[in-house]
């Protein structure tokens, strides 16, 4: 497996973002402690210099495994699911630049936040705008060249609707699209799923990314959950593609990237 750190490229509420801002100085941090690659969370693409990014990439040489799009929800209300048709319309084409700097990257793109968070009362006809969202926007995906879209499970208490990895599973399945797969994270998984290995192993090569944070939403090994059981999991199904830091800046930023580099070192993950 191969290893990335989360980084933002600006500031943002989303609190479970250990690096953001000075994109610089982050990357140098990361390249430092022996990560491979920098998750980019992105509001919006049309803000960024790309070139400085890239040239700022291959200095430190890392890769890109994938954009984070939850910004544009956090900080907009941008959201596939809203009753807001604008809004709809706006998140869509939001993403459709994401897909596009994505094919320059070679990066995932994840669906996370942007799916909005619906009532209770409304998850059905949710759940059908967001699997005809997916289905065009993974369409798009192949058109534009972007190696495609993952979709994030999360935590009931963030959003109504695709809280574990088999309702994420179910809803691929409905779309049908073979450019769209699963990014399991730790820390949600921890909340919602019943067993961690059969998650895992029943969606088998539906993950196609993995975020890790412990139970406390802290750096991995600060915390109680037993990531060695995630591990066989992923193990098990023969995943060897990216482990990505994030979390809470805690106890601040820099040691709490330190820990995750020593927690990797440990699983002589590099």
């Amino acid at each position: 497996m191969k290893s990335a750190m989360v980084v933002s490229l600006s500031a943002t509420r989303f609190q479970a973002l250990a690096l953001r801002e000075d994109l610089e100085k982050n990357l140098e941090l990361i390249h430092s402690l022996g990560f491979q690659g920098a998750e980019l969370a992105i509001r919006n693409p049309a803000e960024i210099e790309l070139k400085a990014v890239k040239a700022m990439l291959d200095r430190f040489h890392l890769e890109v495994p994938a954009l984070g799009t939850g910004q544009a929800f956090v900080e907009e209300g941008l959201s596939l699911t809203s009753s807001d048709p604008d809004l709809r319309r706006q998140a869509r084409e939001r993403l459709v630049m994401h897909l596009e700097l994505s094919a320059q990257l070679k990066a995932l793109v994840i669906i996370g936040l942007i799916r909005g968070v619906p009532k209770k009362e409304e998850k059905e006809p949710a759940l059908a705008l967001l699997t005809e969202e997916l289905g065009w926007l993974c369409d798009k995906a192949r058109k534009t060249g972007s190696p495609g879209l993952i979709l994030e499970p999360l935590n009931r208490y963030e959003t109504s609707i695709i809280n574990t990895v088999a309702e994420a599973a179910a809803l691929i399945k409905k779309v049908g699209a073979q450019n769209l797969g699963i990014l399991a994270d730790s820390f949600h998984m921890n909340i919602e799923e019943k067993d961690l290995v059969e998650s895992v192993v029943a969606a088998s090569s539906l993950v196609r990314h993995v975020h890790l944070a412990d139970s406390n939403r802290w750096p991995p090994g600060q915390g109680h959950l037993d990531f060695e059981k995630l591990f066989r999991a992923l193990k098990k199904i023969g995943y060897d593609s990216w482990v990505s830091g994030e979390y809470l800046p805690m106890p601040d930023p820099d040691r709490s990237v330190r820990l995750f580099a020593e927690f990797l070192k440990a699983r002589k993950i590099s």
